[in-house]
């Protein structure tokens, strides 16, 4: 059964204020979210539902996904934009020069469980290159029946857009977001990404172990590089504690400062909500 950690919804979102905003939706196979926002930044609804059967696919929780969409209310509101990021580890960065796009399922031969998958890529010019990756069709059909003119996107994609426009452009960054029980890790060099992972973990052992990692890979050391983390990463959890035993410097990342959080959301760090802004106003269509 999924597991309402935050909900909030304005009194004041109808039919008629839903054409004035934008719903953005983050579906994971570990947990779904939702923001509505109007055009001034201001946020009408704001939503994280943690699931509780979690894996690698979305069909690990489907039947928690199905239950969230059919019991959602808001999702039969007319908004003027609505933006779908899916999230799952089935991702890959692949050069642009090496993009096939007629044969996207050839770069998960050796990564994935033979399955029924869709294939799609993201275009990344920002490092010259196409995140690639795999979904089940009944999560796109999920979203097409009840966002028909929605944009999509991989939560990746986006995360690795905002994590480029907010690094350093003169060192080093390691960057990373968490959700429930998924992480996204990413080194920049000057705006350059040297590095991306996402990964699942059970303990917190689990989390440090793969952060180090991010850290070694390019002999950096946690003691110099500061860490700026993002997501259900709070500062008195133990996940935290044990990153702060190991990393000099923890930073929390920031929502853009059009960004209005409700009264509601007062003593919930910023940083929570960060994917969920990080998404474009408008996602770009996915292929």
């Amino acid at each position: 059964m999924e597991k309402l950690v935050f909900d909030f919804k304005d009194p004041r979102l109808d039919a008629g204020s839903a054409a004035r905003c934008v719903l953005n939706v983050v579906i994971g196979m570990e947990s779904v979210s939702l923001l509505v926002t109007e055009k001034s930044g201001e946020v009408r609804a704001l939503q994280t539902r943690h699931l509780a059967h979690t894996g690698r696919d979305f069909d690990d929780a489907e039947t928690a996904i199905r239950t969230v969409f059919g019991g959602e209310p808001l999702f039969s509101l007319p908004f003027a934009t609505v933006n779908c990021a899916f999230f799952n580890l089935n991702a890959t960065l692949v050069p642009r020069r090496l993009l096939l796009t007629e044969d996207l399922g050839a770069y998960f031969q050796l990564l994935l469980r033979p399955a029924n998958y869709t294939y799609h890529h993201d275009p990344l010019p920002e490092f010259d290159c196409h995140l690639v990756y795999a979904v089940e069709p009944w999560v796109a059909r999920l979203c097409e029946q009840y966002f028909p003119a929605a944009n999509t996107i991989h939560l990746s994609t986006a995360m690795l857009k905002y994590w480029q426009h907010r690094a350093s452009p003169s060192g080093y960054e390691v960057m990373l977001n968490v959700r429930n029980h998924a992480a996204q890790i990413a080194v920049l060099d000057r705006q350059n990404l040297l590095l991306y992972n996402a990964f699942q973990f059970q303990k917190s052992s689990d989390l440090l172990y793969f952060t180090l990692l991010a850290y070694d890979q390019f002999r950096l050391s946690p003691e110099e590089i500061a860490l700026t983390v993002s997501g259900n990463l709070a500062e008195h959890t133990e996940d935290y504690k044990t990153l702060f035993r190991y990393v000099h410097t923890i930073r929390l990342g920031h929502l853009p400062l059009s960004a209005v959080l409700p009264v509601e959301a007062d003593g919930w760090p910023e940083h929570f909500w960060l994917d969920l802004f990080s998404i474009p106003p408008s996602a770009i269509l996915t292929t």
